[in-house]
């Protein structure tokens, strides 16, 4: 039985189209059992959907831009930037600063973005030497980096503020004279500075967002498609004729969203905070494509390569991390300011990791990651930390347990995105040999 040519490709095709399925669901392991996990939890914790809505509205804009600034270094081939804990207390620098002088409202934020800012490029040029040392071992690295760094800062603030580092402000001082106070309101002073400027229902933001995604998305499409039709009567009319259909949808959308519309007019968006957020995602998607960022994801793909184009390969991570370090101070003023308190010693402990699992729960891994990354984990991750204690509390009797699952989790996804990348690696290189 001869067996023809159309058999041999159909076959070819099935098995190319099994290993492209495979490698989808591989790569997006972390994605899909995280969005389980979530499902679960929102079916035990029973909460009311304003409620998660809005919970998820403030929690977002709190840590997203935290998760954006860990986007430069995987492209830089620097996996998963631990060391942003540097770039947080660089932050907690900057406030403190600011509280220092009595300087409040919007001006405190300002100087603490400027103060903490700068402090971020001196450390995060630092980090990057360091990190020049270290090529290959640059997460390791950063987490230690980061224990070393919180030494470093206990010791400023604890010991050194007051006897060394005079204080003008006795009310951020210890009763002895000798130290930061652990705990500092800043309802008074700079909590909600930001947030409280300029506040929009999140059913307004919700339709800016998707009328903004419909036309970027149909510039691009014009931009590619528009150039190949026919000058005919629909190639003429085709952008009015395309912009007819996403208002047609939009109607029905909404529509079917009509629940999320009425509860969605209760949850406050604070608009100064999302533009912060939208202008890092600007800088980055601008970084991306110009010759810097070109260099940045060459040196990410083969550092000899990109040495061999005359690429300065060191001085292009050292300014991936720098610029690493600054968004996450930034990020953790927009934090600390919607929070309200500053934990002074303990703050920053725990952002790293938050932050980098938060990225890989959107599909992100050591060697890619983008803006939809950042946002689609920044909302699963932080949707598990709300339901995880309600869940546990329902299913068990017991509250604590979910808070030993949130933790539990945010360590989990790192192991096992780690754990992924480096088993699809082994498959992938496995199934070239095979094909070969």
């Amino acid at each position: 039985m001869r067996i023809t040519n159309k058999a041999i490709d159909k076959f070819n095709k099935s098995r190319i189209s099994k290993h492209r399925l495979r490698n989808v669901f591989l790569d997006n392991a972390v994605l899909i059992l995280f969005v389980f996990i979530c499902g679960i939890g929102l079916l035990y914790a029973d909460q009311p959907v304003n409620y998660i809505i809005n919970q998820v509205t403030t929690r977002f804009f709190r840590n997203i831009v935290l998760v954006l600034s860990l986007i430069v270094p995987v492209w830089a081939g620097m996996g998963l930037n631990f060391s942003i804990v540097v770039g947080a207390m660089s932050a907690q620098a900057g406030i403190i600063i600011s509280l220092n002088y009595d300087i409040s409202g919007v001006i405190g934020i300002l100087l603490s973005f400027l103060s903490g800012a700068l402090i971020a490029a001196f450390l995060g040029f630092l980090t990057g030497k360091l990190f020049n040392h270290t090529k290959g071992q640059e997460m390791i690295t950063g987490m230690i980096l980061g224990f070393f760094a919180n030494g470093i800062y206990q010791l400023i603030f604890m010991y050194l503020c007051g006897p060394v580092f005079p204080i003008q402000n006795k009310n951020i001082l210890l009763p002895n004279g000798v130290g930061i106070n652990g705990i500092i309101t800043l309802d008074q002073s700079l909590g909600g500075a930001l947030d409280k400027l300029w506040m929009l229902t999140l059913d307004k933001v919700f339709w800016v967002v998707i009328i903004v995604v419909t036309v970027s998305y149909l510039i691009k499409l014009l931009k590619t498609v528009i150039k190949k039709i026919p000058r005919t009567f629909i190639g003429n009319y085709l952008p009015f004729i395309m912009l007819g259909g996403c208002s047609l949808l939009l109607y029905f959308f909404s529509n079917y969203w009509e629940a999320f519309i009425n509860t969605s007019i209760f949850t406050r968006v604070p608009m100064i905070t999302a533009l912060i957020a939208g202008i890092v995602c600007l800088f980055i998607t601008f970084l991306g494509n110009t010759k810097l960022g070109s260099d940045i994801k060459a040196v990410g793909q083969s550092m000899p390569i990109a040495r061999a184009a005359g690429i300065n390969v060191e001085k292009t991570r050292i300014i991936a991390i720098v610029f690493s370090t600054i968004i996450a101070a930034i990020g953790q003023v927009i934090y600390l300011q919607n929070l309200g308190t500053l934990t002074t010693y303990s703050a920053a402990d725990q952002i790293g990791t938050f932050s980098v699992a938060a990225l890989l729960v959107g599909g992100a891994s050591i060697i890619k990651a983008n803006i939809g990354h950042a946002v689609l984990g920044t909302i699963l991750f932080h949707l598990m930390f709300i339901v995880a204690p309600i869940a546990g509390k329902n299913i068990f009797g017991d509250a604590q347990i979910g808070e030993y699952f949130r933790v539990f989790v945010s360590y989990a996804v790192i192991a096992i995105s780690l754990a992924l990348h480096a088993w699809t690696n082994q498959i992938k290189i496995s199934g070239k040999n095979k094909t070969e």
